[in-house]
C-alpha cells in the first residue's frame, strides 16, 4: 500500500539526520572544553540537549536560511551550592567559560544573554542558536514527586522523573542576585523521559526488537507521536507565518498532543484522534494549570493565556483550521486538490513522483477553502 500525504508531509518537514548529527558534535564539543578547559571544569559540568532536538521532533524552518535552535543545559554536576551562591553567581560564571569557549573556537559573534540562558549565534551551512541554560542539582525533590502523584501519575514513574530535576537561573526572579535556596525548577530531561512513555504506547514490540529500539537515538525512533507533533507544528507555523509571536506555543502542542495519543499505530488515524481530543486535554475546571507541567504540575504552560486571552483563542482557531485542512488533504478526490491544499497548508510542493501509481488516477474534485483568516490578529501585550 502506497504512502498517504500525510505521510508524505511528514518526511518532507522532519529534518535529516545528519543535521541532529552536527548539533550533537557541536553541543558534545561545547561540553568536552567546559569539562577539560574551562573556569568551571572543577565542578564537573555536564551538557546534554533539551526541546525538540531531545525529543526528536524539530522541523525544517519555513525560511530556510533560519537558524535553528538547539536548547541546552549546562549543569554543574559538584562543588556549587545554593546555600553559598546565587543564581547570577551561576549565570557570570558560566558566561565566562563560554566567552572562553567562543574565542577558543573562533566563533564570530559574542555570546548574548538571555532571560534563563547564554546563546551562542553559529554561522556556516547550518546556522545553529545554541541556547545554554546553567543549572545545579536540586537537593529536595520529594515534592515534585507527591506533586506528579496527586496528578495522577504512577509512583514508580513520578519518582523516575522527579530524579532529573534540577535548579536553573533566571535573571526575572525577585531573589536572582541574592543567596537563597528558592530557586527556578527546570526537569527537560523528565519531561523527555515523560514523552517517551506516551511515544511507547504505539510501538509494535512484536515487530521491532525492543533492545535496537531503545539502542536508537530518539531522533530515529520516527514514532507515530513524534511525527504527529511534527504534522501539528508545521501546520501551526504556516497558519501563523505573518504572526509568530500569537501563534500556540510548541510546548502546549506537544504536551497536550502526548496527552491526547492512546497508541494509534498509523499516522492518519493518530492526528486526526489527537486533533479531537486536544481540547479535552485542557483544564477547564475554572481553577488551576490549563496546560499542567506534567513533570511539575503547579507549573502552567499556558499561563501567557491569563495575560492575552487572544492566544487561547488563536489556539482553539489553529485546532478548527487544522481539522478542516487534514480533512480536505485526506478526502481529496484527486492529486492536484491534494498538491493544492498541501501546499496552502504546509508550504510544500509534492508530485506525483511521492505518490504509488494507484493514487495517481484519483478522479479530479474541486476542494473546498475553509481558511480562516489570521492575518490581522492582534498582536499580544508586551510585558
Amino acid at each position: 500500500m502506497g504512502k498517504t500525504a500525510i505521510e508524505i508531509i511528514a518526511e518532507n518537514i522532519e529534518l535529516p539526520d545528519s543535521y541532529y548529527e552536527i548539533a550533537k558534535s557541536r553541543y558534545e564539543d561545547l561540553g568536552d572544553f567546559l569539562c577539560t578547559d574551562s573556569n568551571i571544569s572543577v565542578f564537573e559540568p555536564k551538557v546534554f540537549p533539551q526541546g525538540s532536538f531531545r525529543l526528536g521532533t524539530a522541523i525544517k524552518p519555513l525560511n530556510g536560511n533560519s537558524a535553528y535552535d538547539l536548547d541546552l543545559t549546562c549543569r554543574l554536576e559538584k562543588g556549587f551550592d545554593s546555600r553559598n551562591s546565587s543564581q547570577k553567581e551561576l549565570k557570570d560564571i558560566t558566561g565566562k567559560a563560554i566567552d572562553d569557549y567562543i574565542q577558543r573556537r573562533g566563533i564570530k559573534e559574542g555570546k548574548e544573554e538571555k532571560r534563563r540562558c547564554w546563546r551562542i549565534n553559529y554561522q556556516g551551512n547550518i546556522n545553529f542558536h545554541m541556547d545554554i541554560v546553567p543549572g545545579i542539582p536540586l537537593n529536595d525533590k520529594k515534592f515534585l514527586v507527591e506533586s506528579m502523584k496527586a496528578s495522577g501519575m504512577d509512583e514508580s514513574l513520578s519518582g523516575k522523573l522527579a530524579d532529573f530535576a534540577y535548579n536553573i537561573t533566571d535573571n526575572k526572579t525577585d531573589n536572582y542576585n541574592h543567596i537563597t535556596q528558592n530557586w527556578p525548577i527546570s526537569n527537560p530531561e523528565g519531561y523527555a523521559q515523560w514523552f517517551e512513555s506516551r511515544m511507547r504506547l504505539g510501538v509494535d514490540f512484536v515487530a521491532i526488537n525492543k533492545a535496537h529500539y531503545e539502542e536508537l537515538p530518539f531522533f530515529k525512533r520516527k514514532t507515530i507521536l513524534q511525527r504527529s507533533v511534527q504534522i501539528l507544528k508545521r501546520h501551526r507555523d504556516i497558519m501563523f507565518q505573518k504572526n509568530d509571536d500569537v501563534k500556540p506555543v510548541s510546548i502546549i502542542i506537544t504536551t497536550l498532543a502526548a496527552r491526547a495519543y492512546q497508541g494509534e499505530r498509523e499516522l492518519d488515524i493518530s492526528i486526526f484522534n489527537i486533533l479531537t481530543k486536544m481540547e479535552e486535554m485542557l483544564n477547564n475546571k475554572g481553577y488551576g494549570p490549563r496546560v499542567p507541567n506534567p513533570t511539575k504540575p503547579e507549573e502552567d504552560f499556558a499561563d501567557k493565556w491569563k495575560e492575552d486571552p487572544q492566544l487561547e483563542k488563536n489556539f482553539y482557531m489553529w485546532i478548527i483550521q487544522a481539522k478542516a485542512d487534514l480533512c480536505n488533504i485526506k478526502d481529496a478526490s484527486s492529486l492536484n486538490a491534494v498538491f493544492d491544499k498541501v501546499h496552502n497548508s504546509f508550504g510544500l510542493i509534492l508530485n506525483e513522483n511521492m505518490f504509488e501509481e494507484d493514487a495517481i488516477n484519483i478522479n479530479k474534485a474541486p476542494i473546498k477553502n475553509n481558511r480562516i483568516e489570521v492575518a490581522k490578529l492582534p498582536k499580544p501585550h508586551m510585558k
